[in-house]
């Protein structure tokens, strides 16, 4: 069954999986590459990520031990959408751009991952998913709060895409938040639909929870109303593990106390969607984006143990 056009085959899409297992037409998960950047205010080139990953990915081994199964199998496979061409438009119009690139992509048979640069691009994501998930609650695992009405005069700046998604009226919980304006803790303080958990109080072994995942991911997830829209930018992981970020900060998630998050979340409200963002890649250093590459497979492993879970509970 050969390939549709705008679909990459084995020796390019995500884990170099055969074309039996990446066509569009029965592949349950599709990876979208949509790589944007144009406001990124330290490290350049997010616009690299979505490649890097998915050259990465093809070294990741597809079983997966913890689970005792190869994911890709029992969600029928993953077909990989060759990258969005934004053709120069920015802002505003790029949002736009990767909403409908994504919008044909999402309905309640299938899992869509959003590959982009700077963590605007999440934004098109999400309201793509909005359209079939009125309800959806936002997710974000991040080292900053995003939530400036605008930043070096621009609202579509990475660091106010949340602000859009308040103001588009979703509930938003953040995680792993270590990076922060007096003016998005004010935002914070007095909106009702955010709920944060910094990252001292989750991840410090003296802070509130202290530092223990049993402890604070149940508190995560009682905290989302709705479906789950999972917004992952890779900066709200530790930078000793992924140090290729456009905006680098110490002290964040772990890679198990990931998992875990991801799981429960997954267990409880079920997880619809996601996008990873903000990798910017170094020349001839690899282990970040093969790091992201092999994370996001294993979410798709547990986001699918749920659904088996939930499936099995309503067969009984």
């Amino acid at each position: 069954m050969a390939l549709p056009h705008g679909w990459l085959g084995p020796e390019h899409n995500f884990l170099a999986l055969e074309e039996s297992w990446c066509h569009p037409d029965v592949a349950k998960v599709r990876i979208l590459p949509a790589p944007y950047e144009h406001t990124s205010s330290y490290i350049q080139g997010s616009d690299r990520g979505p490649n890097a990953i998915i050259d990465a990915s093809q070294q990741v081994e597809l079983y997966d031990e913890t689970l005792g199964f190869e994911p890709y199998r029992e969600w029928g496979g993953i077909a990989t959408s060759t990258p969005l061409d934004l053709h120069g438009k920015v802002d505003g119009a790029a949002v736009d751009a990767i909403q409908a690139f994504v919008q044909p992509h999402v309905h309640a048979g299938r899992f869509v991952v959003t590959l982009t640069g700077e963590h605007t691009g999440a934004l098109g994501a999400i309201r793509a998913h909005v359209k079939e998930w009125p309800d959806l609650c936002v997710v974000q695992i991040d080292a900053h709060g995003d939530l400036r009405q605008a930043y070096q005069g621009n609202p579509y700046s990475h660091a106010s895409v949340m602000a859009r998604v308040v103001e588009d009226g979703l509930p938003l919980v953040q995680v792993g938040v270590r990076s922060i304006s007096p003016e998005e803790t004010a935002l914070i303080e007095k909106t009702k639909s955010i709920s944060t958990f910094f990252a001292f109080q989750i991840c410090d072994p003296s802070g509130p929870y202290e530092g223990r995942a049993v402890n604070w991911v149940p508190e995560v997830v009682r905290a989302c109303r709705g479906p789950v829209y999972l917004t992952f930018d890779c900066d709200g992981l530790d930078s000793s593990l992924v140090p290729a970020l456009g905006t680098p900060e110490p002290g964040g998630l772990g890679w198990y106390d990931t998992l875990t998050l991801v799981a429960a979340l997954a267990r409880g409200p079920g997880i619809v969607g996601m996008d990873i963002s903000e990798i910017a890649p170094i020349e001839g250093f690899v282990a970040p984006q093969f790091a992201v590459a092999r994370l996001i497979y294993r979410m798709l492993g547990r986001i699918w143990a749920a659904r088996r879970i939930k499936a099995g509970k309503s067969d009984e």
